[in-house]
């Protein structure tokens, strides 16, 4: 039973939750039956995963008006509390790509995150090499300083632009984010341990998404099979380290992995924009091609780097943006074929396969990621 005291008082309820008198008689009678005596036994002394456990607690305990995600919340009573922290976080990837982003083929390239906690607000700050971005709330600027530019997004979730990362800025609340995500979501399951001094609390959940079209498979850790390991100290609570590694056929790759987390840090200001870097504001939506197939969009699209139309590429990716990150590349290129559209993966872009002779004689095949605005327009997201 000593092994898992750190367990159940993890799942202990924080709230005084009083069940009816019929509640409590319908309990009591089904306690007394054998085969559910039987089944309390195994419960308290077989170590089962966590999802059951929550579960006896929401039958038993849940009265209306109060969610799972309420009563899960007050029953991890570790992850209430802010800390200034600095960690590095080593992950498969490319140092210009976007957060979310991972490659098995990849070396790891390491993230350099800083949290700081000032009168309850949190700012962050992640630095990856070949792009950066800082958080305070819902504002977030994300920049490139090999090309001395960045956005500025005003009214996002920091899970739009991190993924997984995400969690990472609340090391805190991962158990509760990893609780709510096993009951809310199918394909994923858990277990929790007691070793030692730690608590191993291990996730194994299916790729997100529809892989018909297997293109984005593996190209992030909530599109992957994915098995997610995270220490915690069981005095502290706070977490000692966390991996994340991706199955491949009868493979398992590592991806992710802290490799170095210090708390308690001084409070200094992360929060500082650099002065060369132009940042553009992001609020207001492009207009976007409209009345096309997706076909005819990337075709139009495609063809407008031949001579550089900024009537049509303005539309589809903000003028900034284009000329420092794709103008010299593609300015003067040739469109040489289409391929017929596909969906991948949990996002909602639209694949496009098509080959590009650039003006340095260069044959480009990719598949250019199409998304459509609010009002029906398509814009470009990727693929160049």
């Amino acid at each position: 039973m000593d092994d898992y005291r750190e367990i159940k008082e993890l799942l202990k309820p924080r709230r005084d939750i009083k069940a009816s008198d019929e509640l409590r008689l319908k309990v009591r009678h089904t306690l007394l039956r054998e085969t559910k005596k039987q089944a309390v036994r195994k419960w308290l002394f077989r170590g089962i995963s966590l999802s059951a456990v929550a579960a006896v607690l929401l039958i038993v305990l849940l009265p209306s008006g109060i969610s799972a995600k309420e009563v899960l919340t007050e029953a991890i009573k570790a992850f209430s509390k802010a800390e200034n922290i600095e960690m590095t976080v080593d992950i498969r990837t490319r140092p210009v790509e976007n957060f979310r982003f991972i490659d098995i083929n990849e070396n790891f390239v390491g993230h350099h995150i800083d949290l700081m906690a000032t009168d309850s607000l949190l700012r962050w700050r992640i630095d990856k090499g070949g792009r950066i971005a800082i958080g305070s709330g819902k504002d977030i600027h994300t920049w490139l300083p090999e090309l001395n530019i960045g956005w500025h997004l005003s009214h996002s979730d920091n899970e739009n632009v991190l993924g997984y990362m995400a969690n990472l800025l609340s090391p805190q609340k991962i158990l509760e984010t990893e609780l709510t995500n096993c009951l809310d979501k199918e394909g994923a399951e858990f277990t929790v341990k007691k070793d030692g001094k730690h608590i191993i609390l291990t996730v194994h959940a299916n790729p997100e998404g529809d892989f018909e079209n297997p293109y984005t498979l593996n190209t992030s850790i909530f599109e992957s099979d994915n098995i997610r390991k995270y220490i915690i100290d069981a005095d502290s609570k706070r977490l000692v380290s966390a991996t994340v590694s991706i199955k491949v056929g009868k493979r398992e790759i590592e991806v992710l992995k802290i490799s170095d987390i210090t708390y308690d840090m001084k409070p200094r200001n992360i929060y500082l924009l650099p002065e060369d870097i132009q940042f553009i504001e992001m609020e207001k939506q492009l207009e976007g091609l409209k009345n096309l197939t997706a076909e005819e969009a990337a075709t139009t699209i495609l063809n407008a780097f031949a001579d550089w139309n900024e009537s049509i590429l303005s539309k589809i990716v903000h003028p900034n943006i284009s000329d420092a990150a794709y103008r010299k590349r593609f300015s003067g290129s040739k469109l040489i074929s289409i391929g017929q559209s596909f969906t991948s993966g949990a996002n909602n872009s639209i694949f496009v396969p098509y080959t590009l002779e650039l003006k340095d004689g260069t044959v480009q095949r990719h598949n250019i990621a199409l998304q459509k605005t609010d009002s029906g327009g398509w814009t470009i997201v990727g693929g160049l």
